[in-house]
């Protein structure tokens, strides 16, 4: 039998309800958040309510009673079963807040989403605790707007493939090769498109695998009817269908925004913009043992793929390596 060491006894603790919620939510933990953004000192009371939510999807309105969380600068929900539904979403996502003109004894709120979804919260709790509740709501987006978080969703979403691919006026989707390449790309003398998004080396050196066996085409139709009807990166709502959609397998230009979307670390980029490009600059010619180690494994890191054959693709690898190294020094660098 495995035995565990005295250090890692000494330093376990059992995670606290606070953490366990954060966990759940796929939301920054608390020292994490402390170590990155130190500039706000404005904090609003953390609470939680038993609500019923109810949301139109095409025309067919769902209702799931559960808890509705307020953890600045989140808003998370979950049903009683945790499974049938749950999402969270930054404050700065809410565009408008609406108390509606129930009867009595019925305290509803109508949140519209930045994707232009209608989400209708009804309190069920007692009337001083509905109050309670949406006072520290309110404080909380007041903060969220003299921050100013709520000016840089616009440029954030657009960094996210999935707006491309729902968009109204965009036909990635039934632009899409199997290959994960563009039809408009490969038009004769037409120059390289542009993109907002990010999709790493496979935007420029095409992705691993064979296309057609992973069926990408299929699954980006898949996605993007999902993603249309339930939200996406900041705003994304998860139902069942979205785990199933993830066991079916994830398409190519999609893969880095879901891990980070369900990760949670999409709003670790949100609320730290240029996090990562300042964290470079400040270490730059820097040289550690991690660096030292970084170097001799670059050239050895998926020598098959075409990326990493290029000072392009070793650049960006060497990057990330190095960020991470300098952002957890105690780790470091370790190879797996």
């Amino acid at each position: 039998m495995a035995t565990i060491s005295t250090a890692l006894r000494t330093q376990f603790k059992e995670p606290t309800k606070e953490q366990l919620t954060e966990i759940f939510f796929s939301l920054p933990s608390s020292e994490s958040l402390g170590k990155i953004d130190k500039s706000n000192d404005q904090q609003v009371e953390k609470m939680d309510i038993n609500t019923v939510l109810s949301l139109s999807v095409q025309g067919i309105e769902d209702s799931y009673a559960g808890k509705l969380y307020l953890i600045a600068p989140y808003l998370a929900f979950a049903s009683l079963d945790r499974k049938s539904m749950r999402f969270t979403i930054p404050l700065s996502t809410i565009r408008r807040v609406e108390r509606l003109n129930a009867r009595a004894g019925i305290y509803a709120l109508s949140l519209s989403t930045w994707h232009g979804h209608k989400i209708i919260v009804q309190l069920t709790s007692l009337r001083t605790t509905a109050d309670l509740f949406c006072s520290l709501l309110r404080d909380a987006l007041k903060i969220e707007l003299q921050r100013g978080q709520m000016k840089l969703v616009k440029p954030f979403v657009k960094t996210c493939y999935s707006e491309a691919l729902v968009s109204n006026s965009s036909s990635v989707a039934d632009n899409e090769r199997e290959d994960g390449s563009l039809i408009s790309e490969e038009k004769e003398n037409a120059a390289p498109r542009e993109s907002t998004y990010h999709g790493g080396l496979g935007l420029r050196f095409k992705f691993p695998g064979d296309p057609k066996k992973l069926r990408e085409a299929s699954k980006i139709k898949l996605w993007a009817t999902y993603l249309r009807s339930h939200g996406r990166n900041l705003t994304l709502l998860r139902y069942p269908q979205c785990t199933r959609l993830v066991q079916v397998g994830l398409p190519n230009r999609l893969r880095g925004e879901m891990w980070e979307t369900l990760s949670g670390s999409i709003y670790l980029r949100f609320s730290n913009p240029g996090y990562y490009d300042d964290l470079l600059k400040k270490n730059e010619g820097r040289t550690t043992t991690s660096t030292e180690d970084i170097e001799k494994d670059l050239h050895r890191s998926l020598p098959e793929y075409a990326g990493y054959q290029s000072e392009e693709g070793i650049g960006a690898l060497r990057r990330v390596l190095q960020a991470y190294s300098f952002r957890n020094p105690e780790l470091g660098y370790c190879q797996v």
